[in-house]
């Protein structure tokens, strides 16, 4: 996905036993390339965003990742299966650029990939490829039929939303004026808050520790 205007859908399936037994180089030699293809703020998703970003920091083309912007983000659907602080920072909804989309295409890839099983459950090999490779040929058609349908729904769901939520706001602010509405702040506020409190404050360690000897104490007196 680019994300300074114009959207890019890439689907790109990478096992996850390769992931982990090649230690990630495979996502970076994508990344590579991508950003050679696409160039400047390029977002990409992952299920494993926050530990991919460390990857990509460590790695040889962290400069080359820095100096064309590269945003990463973890998938809508996926996100929820991470921390708060992770999600406060990588979901797409508090991302700017990504709008909508909630970067599960392969999810939605994989559904419809479910309606070639009944055909290929006790299939050959030969046959089990034969059947997928007719459904994706026919689902790529299907799409590409329904290509402009489904940007002009997009672009009328923007438009509701962007309608509906300025009518929920502007009601909002009639019943509490005095109270500002800075949702970029707000997520800064609270993504301080739980580095604060990722660590346990010295003085409830303290306190802790406090009764639980005196707990001892009493049991052993």
């Amino acid at each position: 996905m680019r994300c300074s205007g114009e959207l890019y859908i890439i689907f790109i399936y990478l096992p996850y036993h390769i992931l982990i037994a090649s230690r990630e180089k495979y996502p970076l030699a994508t990344i590579n390339k991508l950003i050679d293809v696409f160039g400047d703020h390029l977002g990409i998703s992952s299920d494993i965003r926050c530990g991919l970003r460390k990857t990509v920091a460590t790695s040889s083309i962290r400069q080359k990742a820095g100096d064309h912007h590269l945003i990463l983000a973890v998938n809508a659907f996926h996100g929820h299966a991470h921390n708060c602080k992770c999600q406060l920072q990588h979901d797409p909804l508090y991302l700017h650029g990504f709008g909508l989309e909630d970067l599960e295409t392969c999810e939605c890839v994989f559904t419809a990939s479910n309606a070639a099983v009944p055909l290929i459950r006790h299939a050959s090999h030969f046959h089990y490829v034969q059947f997928l490779e007719l459904h994706f040929d026919q689902w790529d058609i299907n799409k590409y039929l329904e290509l402009s349908q489904f940007i002009l729904n997009n672009y009328k769901q923007a438009l509701t939303v962007i309608s509906d939520y300025i009518k929920e706001l502007e009601a909002y602010c009639a019943t509490f004026p005095g109270q500002g509405l800075d949702f970029e702040s707000w997520i800064v506020e609270e993504l301080t808050y739980l580095e604060a409190v990722a660590v346990e404050p010295v003085q409830d360690a303290t306190a802790v520790e406090y009764i639980e000897v005196l707990e001892k104490l009493d049991k052993y007196q």
